[in-house]
């Protein structure tokens, strides 16, 4: 079992239901439910630039501004992806209801961890993950004729400018690996 069927409940009437709208980076659906009033500075630490991995030291970036967290309602319908990407902090996915979902996460070593997001924990579901910051990574739902409903919190809060979409050409030079999963999860969206 995937996850749970949800017969009396649709993905189009919860996209009514919860007000969700268009995700249009990043396919699927989704409402921002929370932003903190509190406010939190940090200088954010990246690694180098996507197009120069042969200096692998961190580098410091100015200093940001960010509500101290943000969380959202996500939902991806059955024939939906979310495609490969990284933000700038800490998100933890939560699994809520519908279909389990699996992520996708990209490893700089040969490895690409699997891990999925439902309720069947005797599946070897789990409730909610961590990814990391500036980890790529993507999801799809399990069950292709159902969906996932799912909550996203972001912390220190997510704006626009944290998310990056992965561009094919590069992430191949970079993870030459994982190149059925980044030719299955890049190329839909662009920003």
């Amino acid at each position: 079992m995937k996850g749970v069927k949800m017969n009396s409940i649709e993905a189009n009437d919860l996209i009514k239901k919860l007000k969700l709208k268009k995700h249009k980076f990043e396919g699927g659906y989704y409402k921002e439910t929370y932003r903190s009033i509190n406010m939190v500075s940090y200088r954010e630490e990246s690694s180098s630039t996507l197009s120069d991995k042969s200096d692998p030291t961190k580098i410091i970036s100015g200093t940001k501004i960010r509500p101290s967290s943000t969380l959202i309602f996500y939902l991806l319908k059955g024939n939906q992806i979310s495609p490969l990407h990284k933000v700038n902090q800490d998100e933890v996915w939560h699994f809520y209801l519908g279909s389990s979902l699996t992520l996708y996460i990209l490893n700089e070593n040969s490895t690409t961890k699997l891990v999925k997001l439902g309720n069947n924990i005797s599946d070897g579901c789990i409730f909610h993950y961590v990814v990391k910051k500036n980890t790529w990574f993507c999801a799809e739902v399990d069950d292709k004729t159902s969906f996932s409903l799912l909550g996203c919190t972001v912390a220190p809060g997510f704006e626009f400018d944290d998310f990056e979409l992965g561009i094919r050409s590069d992430l191949l030079t970079i993870f030459p690996q994982h190149k059925s999963i980044i030719e299955k999860f890049t190329g839909i969206y662009t920003k």
